[in-house]
């Protein structure tokens, strides 16, 4: 189980007991994964190093509880596509599920193409 916990989002490292993470798909380009984040659950602190188009298949709000103190709360209304920037380099921050309720999400990652220069 370690071996996909240090794949989640499939470039973050973070510590999480109760997610479950599916990776569906990985390329130089895109990394796709189906996560699931249970009620009360908190993903450890990271960074979403690359852009990112995010599907809730089970919608619902993630608290992101910035390591400078900052809250915010992300929306992932339940089949609407949201897109969500890279953090900068120096800002980590924590997950939490506040509902009661699963959010199920579908991640597509964007990978930055270095090999070509684009």
């Amino acid at each position: 189980m370690s071996k996909v916990l240090t794949m989640l989002f499939c470039s973050i490292l973070f510590q999480a007991e109760a997610l479950e993470y599916n990776q569906l798909f990985e390329n130089d380009q895109v990394c796709i994964a189906q996560v699931k984040v249970f009620p009360h659950e908190e993903i450890g602190l990271h960074r979403d190093v690359y852009p990112a188009v995010v599907v809730a298949l089970t919608g619902g709000v993630i608290t992101r509880l910035e390591a400078d103190g900052r809250v915010t709360d992300v929306h992932f209304p339940t089949d609407v596509a949201v897109f969500r920037a890279a953090d900068p380099e120096n800002e980590l921050h924590r997950s939490v599920n506040r509902s009661d309720d699963p959010i199920e999400l579908m991640i597509i990652q964007l990978k930055k193409d270095h090999h070509h220069g684009k």
